[in-house]
C-alpha cells in the first residue's frame, strides 16, 4: 500500500480551495487539477508499506504527546505560489506554519524514523498542490483585479480565497489509482489529545 499521514479538510476549506482551482483552470490553456475529494494538508509521506498499524501506533503515539489547545490544530490557507516545469507548472496554495504544526510534522518525521520508516529530511513547507503540468494562457491571471481576497504572491497565477478550521486530529491515508484517478482512503484516524 501507498500510505501517508494528512490532515483531511473540512468542507469549508475544500471550498475555498476549489473556488481558486476553478479561477486557475479557467486562466490556463491546459493542467491537470487536485480532485475536491483529494485535497488534503500531507504531514508525512511514507510511500509503499504493508506496516499501516505500526503506522497507527507512531501517529497515536505523537498525538498524546503533542498538547494542543482545546485538543484542535488550526490550518489556515496563507499564500499561494508556483513552481515552474518543463511540461508546465505546478501551482500550490500555502497553510501558515504555525509552531504547533511545524513541530507536529517534525514529530511524526522523527517517530516513523525510529520505527524503520524512510520519511523524507526534507524541511517541511506546508502545501496544498491545486494544479500540475498547468500552462496558463496569455497574461495567466496575475494583476487581473477581483478574483479572489488577496493578491498572488510568490509568481502564482490566482489569489486565494482565505479560510481556516481546526482540525481534530490526522488521518492515514492509502493512495491507490483507479480508472487512472488517484483515490485516497482514509484507514485510520488519530485524535489530538
Amino acid at each position: 500500500m501507498r500510505l501517508f499521514i494528512a490532515i483531511n479538510f473540512s468542507e469549508e476549506v475544500k471550498d475555498a480551495l476549489c473556488e481558486t482551482i476553478a479561477d486557475l483552470r479557467a486562466a490556463a490553456l491546459r493542467g491537470r487539477y487536485t480532485a475536491r475529494e483529494n485535497l488534503h494538508l500531507t504531514l508525512a509521506f511514507i510511500g509503499e508499506s504493508s506496516r499501516a498499524e505500526d503506522i497507527l501506533d507512531v501517529m497515536e503515539d505523537v498525538a498524546a504527546d503533542t498538547a494542543l489547545p482545546a485538543g484542535t490544530l488550526e490550518i489556515a490557507l496563507s499564500g499561494a505560489g508556483v513552481f515552474g516545469g518543463r511540461g508546465g507548472d505546478l501551482h500550490w496554495v500555502g497553510v501558515a506554519n504555525t509552531p504547533e504544526l511545524k513541530s507536529l510534522a517534525a514529530r511524526l518525521a522523527a517517530a516513523l524514523r525510529a520505527e524503520g520508516f524512510a520519511v523524507e529530511k526534507r524541511r517541511f513547507t506546508p502545501h496544498v498542490t491545486i494544479g500540475r503540468e498547468v500552462v496558463l494562457g496569455a497574461g495567466g491571471m496575475g494583476g487581473t483585479g477581483g478574483i479572489g481576497e488577496s493578491e498572488p504572491a510568490d509568481g502564482a497565477a490566482v489569489r486565494l480565497y482565505p479560510a481556516r478550521m481546526d482540525a481534530a486530529g490526522m488521518s492515514l491515508m492509502r493512495s491507490d489509482r483507479a480508472g487512472g484517478k488517484l483515490v485516497y482512503t482514509e484507514i485510520g484516524f488519530v485524535p489530538f489529545t
